[in-house]
């Protein structure tokens, strides 16, 4: 409204002035009648400029504080987010370890696995037929032995 309204005066000074020159009587007044009224008109304009300029600058600063504001909003969210960030990356971190701890003791368990399969295959190669259906009879027999001694306590 401050803009339409220093137009609107703008134009009234306009018009004023112009019928001022247009007025046959313009001329005949003395200089220093000129001169009045042109320092009048000045003055006048000068005064709503200032008007003007103050209210817009002022209006700057509010807009120039709400834009601090939220300047320093997003400033502390951030900051939030860096926090958070900072605890994720600590997360990871141990995630890693945890991992490379669990890889490494699945390598052992791998290499036990092995061990353990080599030495069955080497069983396996010295047992013939017979003996393996020997070893696996005594070994049900055992089996049923267990059981019937565990239902029966």
């Amino acid at each position: 409204m401050n803009r339409k309204r220093f137009i609107q005066m703008s134009r009234e000074q306009c018009n004023r002035a112009r019928e001022q020159l247009n007025n046959p009587k313009f001329g005949e007044a003395g200089p220093s009648q000129n001169v009045d009224r042109y320092s009048a008109a000045q003055q006048s304009a000068n005064k709503s400029n200032e008007v003007f300029i103050e209210k817009s600058m002022g209006e700057q600063q509010q807009i120039m504080q709400v834009q601090d504001e939220q300047l320093n909003l997003v400033g502390k969210s951030i900051g939030r987010l860096k926090e958070i960030g900072a605890l994720i990356g600590d997360e990871v971190e141990d995630q890693n370890q945890l991992l490379d701890e669990f890889y490494g003791d699945m390598g052992q368990t791998e290499k036990r696995m092995s061990n353990v399969q080599r030495k069955m295959d080497k069983i396996l190669e010295k047992v013939d037929g017979k003996k393996q259906n020997i070893i696996i009879g005594v070994l049900l027999v055992i089996m049923i032995v267990v059981v019937i001694l565990f239902f029966s306590t």
